[in-house]
C-alpha cells in the first residue's frame, strides 16, 4: 500500500496566528530518504529494529516499575526517615503525576531535537536521580527527587510509539506495539512483587 500524501495544511501547527504561520513555513524542514538509505529507520535490518524495540520497551518497563517498587516497603521507609506513611505514599504520587506530565514536554522535544538525543539525556538523568533517591535524608527530599525522576523516566513511554512508527510500516506495527506495550503494563505488576 503506497504511503498517504500529507498536505501542507496538515503539517502546520494547529495553534498559530497568520504571522507565525509564515515564520513557521520558513523554518520547517522535511526529512526525506532515498531507497537504500541506511539512515532511514524503515530500511534498517530486522535485528537492528528489534534491538531498538527491546531498548525502548526496557525503558518503558523501568519507569512504571520504579513507580511501584516503593509500595511493599512504605512502612519501613517511613520508619527509617521518621516520616508518616502518607508522606512516603506522596513519593509515589509525585512520581506517577510526573510520569504522566513528562510526555507533554518530552515528546515534542523529540520532534525538535531528535529522538535519540532526548532518550539518552532524559534516561541518563532518570538513572542518575536514583542515587539521591537511595540516600535521601528525609521525606521532602525523597518526594522532590522521585517527582523529578518520574518526569525524566517517562521518556520511554513518551517517545516509544513515535519511534516504532518511524521504524515500521503501518501493516507491521500491531505485533511490535504489543511487545512494546508489555513494558508499561508489566512494570507496576513486577514492582509490587
Amino acid at each position: 500500500m503506497p504511503p498517504r500524501q500529507v498536505s501542507d495544511e496538515e503539517r502546520r501547527p494547529l495553534l498559530t496566528s497568520e504571522g507565525e504561520r509564515n515564520s513557521y513555513e520558513d523554518q520547517t524542514q522535511e526529512i526525506t530518504f532515498t531507497e537504500g538509505d541506511e539512515d532511514d529507520p524503515k530500511q534498517w535490518s530486522r535485528k537492528k529494529k528489534l534491538t531498538n524495540v527491546f531498548i525502548i520497551a526496557f525503558m518503558a518497563i523501568i519507569s512504571p516499575l520504579a513507580s511501584s517498587m516503593f509500595t511493599p516497603g512504605i512502612s519501613q521507609i517511613a520508619k527509617d526517615l521518621h516520616a508518616s506513611e502518607e508522606a512516603i505514599i506522596a513519593t509515589t504520587t509525585g512520581f506517577v503525576i510526573a510520569l504522566g506530565l513528562g510526555p507533554l514536554v518530552l515528546a515534542p522535544f523529540s520532534e525538535t531535537f531528535g529522538r535519540r538525543k532526548v532518550y539518552v539525556i532524559a534516561f541518563t538523568i532518570f538513572t542518575l536521580l536514583q542515587i539521591p533517591t537511595a540516600v535521601a535524608p528525609n521525606a521532602a527530599t525523597l518526594i522532590a527527587v522521585r517527582t523529578i525522576s518520574g518526569f525524566f523516566g517517562s521518556v520511554g513511554i513518551a517517545n516509544g510509539g513515535g519511534t516504532l512508527n518511524d521504524m515500521y510500516e503501518a501493516h507491521e506495527r500491531a505485533g511490535i506495539f504489543g511487545w512494546y506495550l508489555l513494558g508499561p503494563l508489566l512494570g507496576p505488576t513486577i514492582g509490587e512483587h
